[in-house]
Order: structure tokens, then sequence, then C-alpha cells
């Protein structure tokens, strides 16, 4: 269940099954406080003729240096915890590396695929070009067939007017031969007449 970890002669109580990060930050919060302050230094016995010099003036701190003093402090308060900072942090190290892995395979496929898209864009692209020309030669010969058809159409047409004038020409010349037969066998009969009465 639950195990300790010796820093600094203190024992920090861990449960490593249920991590209680709020209860460890009181413990190390209480170890810091329970130490002893360490005695201030004294300053240093400065000379008789140094009293008597005018003192120079403080000189500013740079921002770097007020920003090392803020990192060694942060540095000694995360000390006590830093093994456990760092079983923390593992897990979420070891997912951030699974999750880059997993995208840079995941852009290694999107690559892959949009090149197949490209290809295949290309292919659909060629074989929509071949039946646009197919089409177009298609619908050419639709033309041209077209067209032969109405001029067969229209030939035809002329052909049977034709036929029918033709047969009413023909109607016309029979009857007409019919009336000249008539005529001459009326001649006949009137020529025999005559003779008749002449020679008769």
């Amino acid at each position: 269940m639950g195990e300790t970890s010796n820093i600094n002669s203190e024992k920090i109580k861990i449960d490593y099954e249920n991590v209680d990060v709020e209860d460890i930050m009181d413990q190390v919060r209480k170890r810091i406080a329970s130490q002893p302050r360490s005695p201030e230094p004294e300053s240093p016995v400065q000379p008789a003729h140094a009293s008597s010099l005018a003192p120079s003036p403080p000189q500013p701190e740079s921002p770097l240096s007020k920003k090392a003093k803020i990192k060694k402090v942060m540095l000694k308060l995360f000390k006590p915890i830093s093994p456990l900072i760092k079983f923390l942090i593992l897990p979420v190290h070891q997912e951030l590396k699974d999750t880059i892995q997993n995208l840079y395979a995941t852009n290694q496929r999107i690559g892959l695929l949009e090149r197949n898209v490209d290809e295949n864009f290309a292919h659909v692209r060629q074989k929509l070009e071949e039946v646009d020309q197919a089409t177009i030669r298609r619908l050419e010969e639709l033309n041209r067939v077209r067209e032969y058809t109405q001029l067969i159409h229209n030939l035809s047409h002329n052909i049977v007017v034709e036929l029918t004038k033709l047969k009413i020409e023909q109607e016309n010349l029979k009857l007409k031969t019919r009336i000249m037969e008539k005529d001459f066998e009326f001649l006949g009969k009137r020529e025999k007449t005559l003779e008749s009465k002449i020679f008769g």
C-alpha cells in the first residue's frame, strides 16, 4: 500500500497507488518549516579609515541575477520532491513521446494519401479527357448520321413527289390515248360510210 521516502532524515509518506499531490506538498511545507534556520553571517569588521570615506551607492541588480536567484530558490524548494516530480512526469513524457510518434506516422500516412489522391486525380482526369474525346467523336458521327438520314428523307420525299407526278401524267396520257382511239374509230366509220356512199 503506502510507501515512505527518506529525504534528509525526514519521512514523507507517499501512497503510490493513490498519489495525493496536495498532501505531499503539505508534508514538504511542514518539513521545510520545521528545519532550523541557519544563522545569518556576521558583517565583516570594516577598517577605521573606511568610516571616514563616503558610502558608495548601492548597485542595482540586473534582471539576469534576479532570475538566477529566483531559479536557485525554486530549485531548493522543489529539491525534496524532485523524485516525485520525475515519477509523475515520466508517464506524461512517455505519453507525449507516443503522441509525437503517432503524429509523425499520421503525417506520413497523410502525405502518402495525398500523393495517392493526386495520382488518382491525374488518372481520372486523363480518363475523362479520353472519354470526352471519344464522346466528341461519337457526337460527330451521330451528327453525320443525322445529316445523312435527313438527306435520305428529303430524297425519298422528292422521289415520292416525282413518282406521283409521273403517275398523274400517265393517267392523263392514258385518257388522251383512249380519246384518240375513239376519234380514230369514229373517223374510220365515217370513212367507210363515205366510201359506201360514193362507190356504192
